[in-house]
């Protein structure tokens, strides 16, 4: 599993072989893309152009690239051996090379082998000019070695690529001969169809998703370089990637906070808002409550003072037979309504009741009238009720001195 996720980040899903070859003196560029889905390979794309800016324009942008060298420059040579060392092998090709001046791969075999060589000046200026189009080469093979991977899935034992026949028994290389005759014969590999320009390719892309490879390749540290370089640029290409994505949902989060913390904070400020109106009302009601108030405890104050002073005269005076209903200090003029002054008969004292005898309500008015505080008293009603009893009610008005 953690194999596959390493897989996955490093090459993604797609795959891709570019094979550089050689047809009547012209060269052509073979390609193909494979796609790797739920342990599954199909192919995604396969493409012939002429021109390296064009192949290059055929592969998507970092994508991991298998390049295979099959043009003129490249020579193959069979071995027949029980040796295994491959420098052996190579140098019994090739016993007059100068071997540092050299790339070579071997396939190995149980009796002959195959060896191809190329010249490293010619591989090297080949990786800066795919470089400098943009392609990624992560591996590179000489010749048509690669189709060794995939011999074993085709039945037909001749076999054509895009410039050369070959021939097999099971799943070993019988001999490999160049023809840049052009063929149309299609191969079932495994329950793919492919082409005589797709098999090579086929086998190299294929190789990058299982990561094996049947040959011995011998590019020094060009072949650890292309790698490293690759997967460091991966690196920072999905560190980028991951970082970006990381950075927009933490401010995608950081956004919702916002705008929840916002909405609340807008919620609290209308409501804010509405307590500090209410407050203003309340205040200034409660201001109109406590003036209110301070009235009517001055009002009240005033009255218990000398309103006990005039009903303790008053009442001190009063004739047995008559019976008081009402002693009244400073009476309402009006009923009390809402936002209306309150109107009292200042300095005024009513009083009202019954007399058993008609003749007392007089004398007891003269004697009112004598006391100093007692400006005068004015009759409001007199009725006989019966032959023994009579109603009165009358005002005594108070000098202001009175209550100094």
């Amino acid at each position: 599993m953690i194999q596959k996720l390493i897989s996955y980040l490093t090459y993604g899903n797609s795959f891709y072989s570019v094979e550089q070859t050689l047809v009547n003196g012209n060269a052509v560029y073979h390609g193909i893309g494979l796609k790797k889905s739920k342990n599954q390979v199909a192919i995604e794309d396969s493409f012939q152009e002429h021109t390296l800016e064009a192949i290059s324009k055929a592969i998507p942008k970092g994508k991991a690239v298998f390049l295979v060298v099959n043009n003129e420059l490249v020579i193959t040579k069979k071995v027949e051996s029980d040796a295994s060392e491959t420098i052996k092998l190579v140098l019994q090709a090739f016993p007059n090379i100068k071997i540092d001046d050299f790339y070579y791969e071997v396939l190995k075999q149980e009796h002959s082998h195959f060896v191809s060589i190329c010249r490293k000046t010619h591989i090297d200026d080949l990786l800066k000019d795919y470089k400098q189009n943009g392609m990624v080469v992560v591996d590179v093979s000489l010749g048509n070695l690669m189709i060794a991977s995939i011999v074993g899935f085709i039945s037909e034992d001749t076999i054509r690529t895009s410039n050369a026949i070959l021939t097999k028994k099971g799943k070993v290389i019988n001999s490999i001969s160049l023809n840049s005759e052009a063929s149309t014969v299609t191969y079932n590999v495994n329950g793919t169809p492919l082409d005589a320009n797709q098999l090579i390719n086929f086998s190299s892309a294929l190789s990058l998703i299982t990561s094996s490879k049947q040959l011995e390749s011998v590019f020094g540290d060009t072949q650890q370089r292309l790698i490293t370089d690759f997967k460091e640029k991966q690196f920072f290409t999905q560190f980028i990637k991951l970082g970006l994505s990381f950075l927009f949902i933490l401010l995608l989060v950081n956004f919702f906070l916002f705008n929840n913390y916002y909405d609340k904070v807008s919620e609290l400020k209308e409501t804010a808002q509405v307590l500090t109106t209410s407050k203003t009302k309340v205040i200034g009601l409660n201001e109109k409550v406590l003036k209110m108030q301070k009235q009517v405890e001055d009002v009240l104050k005033s009255n218990a003072s000398h309103s006990s002073f005039y009903a303790n005269a008053i009442i001190t005076s009063l004739p047995e037979k008559i019976m008081l209903s009402e002693l009244n200090y400073q009476p309402l003029l009006k009923k009390i309504k809402a936002k209306k002054a309150i109107e009292n008969d200042i300095n005024v004292l009513r009083v009202s009741g019954i007399s058993l005898e008609s003749v007392l309500v007089s004398d007891w008015i003269s004697k009112l009238e004598a006391i100093d505080w007692i400006q005068r008293i004015e009759i409001i009603n007199f009725d006989d009720k019966s032959k023994t009893s009579s109603s009165f009610s009358f005002k005594i008005y108070i000098n202001d001195d009175a209550k100094n």
